[in-house]
């Protein structure tokens, strides 16, 4: 500001002019510092409300989430073209109809002789020779049956020598008021088939009789019996999933007295192991595998990074996580949209390798360039200004080789939608009892799942494998073996 000229109205008069323009300059300045400020929040609530919109519009179609869990208003998932064919089964095919039983799987027959003439209507003799092949209507039923009681008469006997009576021991394969089938069924129908521990005394009360009725405590108790016995089975199913070249592994949360609790599985083709643990960490994926050395096939969870070049990622999520790019918009879909191109290729060649139109030799050859072309454009998502692209760009970058260990080692499957059929009962349990009470009702959990899947693959019956396995544990015989022996 310049000098003033003591005395000068002229000079006085610019100094106050001065004065009130630096006066303006600092409110402008200051309005100019809170609009910057404003404008800044106002990004990042913007930036917020993208997410939060994101997040609404998540499915089972552009994210993990089950398809239970879709809202009315989600889109309808996607349908195959139409192929002009009807409904049902379609000329030449076999088609799948109840057998015919042998006569000596008839437990009864019952004659039928008509009584009219189909033709005049003539009343027809009721003694004679029949005439042709009879037609034959085979109908099943299922008995009223009540449970059998058996009382053991423990005799007690008086000692010649000292005068002291001493009882007879029940014999080894008695344990308890319950026999070993009603203690299989009674697991079975708690485990496989989810029933409330109130709802299976009343279905077995129900359909064997008042003799069968059980207390619910009593039924709890013979849970943990039941896990103890099928302990050995439980262990062999273990060793033979470690030790298989591929395996599927999943986790979803399954609360224990609810706390945070986890239920791992790890499958292959012919046994399911199941482990129940509080934590979901590489601690807990390592009490899983243990010293497992095959191909692991895995979502991107953190805690199977373990295996590195050794895991193949489900490229199923990969093209769920994609969807949900493009549903976002913006920079987010100029990621999405070409990353599932690539996919729907890779997919395609994967098809057509299994199906022998090309040979393996040729699958890893055509690959190479869409995983060059992948390569790059996740160099540029992960330089996206939306950061949910960019995030989800860089973590892939880091599991990259994990992407393509299916060219690596052949046979490797490109999902892992094996570990999420596995794993949907297990799922179904929990939304119906919100977790266990207990350790011992965790542990009757991971080995009634365990055991149940592998004979469910196999096609054995589980109540008789249970009660086979209860028969032997109380004789102190080997348990059956859970798995076939493949020498």
């Amino acid at each position: 500001m310049p000098e003033a000229t003591a005395g000068c109205p002229r000079c006085e008069r610019l100094v106050a002019e001065c004065e009130e323009l630096e006066r303006r300059i600092d409110r402008l300045a200051a309005q100019v510092e809170r609009q910057g400020a404003i404008v800044q929040e106002v990004g990042i609530l913007r930036a917020e409300n993208r997410d939060l919109r994101a997040r609404l519009n998540l499915n089972s179609q552009n994210s993990s989430k089950p398809p239970s869990s879709d809202s009315p208003s989600a889109p309808p998932r996607p349908r195959s073209p139409p192929t002009g064919r009807k409904q049902g089964g379609q000329p030449g095919h076999e088609g799948t109809t109840r057998r015919t039983f042998s006569a000596e799987e008839v437990d009864r027959r019952v004659p039928v002789r008509p009584w009219r003439c189909g033709g005049c209507r003539r009343a027809l003799p009721q003694s004679g020779p029949v005439c042709g092949e009879p037609r034959l209507l085979q109908v099943v039923e299922i008995p009223e049956t009540a449970a059998t009681v058996t009382e053991y008469v423990l005799e007690g006997v008086c000692c010649p020598g000292c005068g002291s009576v001493t009882h007879a021991e029940a014999p080894a394969e008695v344990a308890g008021c319950v026999g070993p089938r009603l203690q299989a069924t009674l697991a079975v129908l708690a485990g496989r088939y989810r029933g409330s521990r109130r709802e299976v005394a009343e279905l077995v009360e129900e359909l064997y009789g008042e003799k069968a009725a059980i207390s619910v405590g009593w039924l709890s108790e013979l849970e943990a019996r039941t896990a103890a016995a099928l302990g050995p089975a439980y262990e062999e199913a273990r060793r033979a999933v470690q030790g298989a070249s591929i395996v599927h592994a999943d986790e979803t949360s399954f609360p224990e007295k609810f706390e945070k609790g986890w239920l791992w599985t790890a499958s292959t083709q012919k046994a399911v192991f199941f482990l129940h643990d509080r934590e979901r960490s590489a601690r807990a994926a390592r009490r899983l595998l243990g010293a497992f050395r095959g191909v692991l096939v895995t979502d991107r969870w953190k805690s199977y990074r373990h295996s590195k070049r050794r895991r193949q990622i489900c490229l199923a999520h990969l093209k769920r996580n994609w969807q949900g790019l493009v549903d976002r918009g913006g920079a987010a879909a100029r990621i999405g949209r070409p990353a599932l191109r690539i996919l729907a290729k890779v997919f395609d060649l994967s098809a057509a390798c299994e199906e022998g139109q090309i040979s393996f030799k040729s699958l890893r050859r055509r690959v190479t360039k869409l995983r060059l072309r992948l390569f790059d454009l996740l160099c540029k998502g992960e330089r996206c200004q939306d950061q949910k692209a960019a995030g989800m760009s860089r973590d892939l970058l880091n599991l990259f080789p994990c992407i393509w260990t299916f060219t690596r080692h052949e046979g490797v499957p490109l999902t892992n939608n094996l570990a999420e059929r596995r794993l949907r009962p297990a799922v179904l349990w929990r939304k119906g009892s919100f977790g266990t009470q207990s350790d011992r009702g965790s542990r009757f959990l991971e080995r009634i799942l365990t055991v149940g899947q592998s004979l469910r693959i196999q096609g054995r019956s589980l109540i008789g494998f249970i009660a086979q396995t209860l028969r032997n544990a109380r004789a102190g015989r080997p348990a059956p073996r859970l798995l076939p022996d493949t020498g």
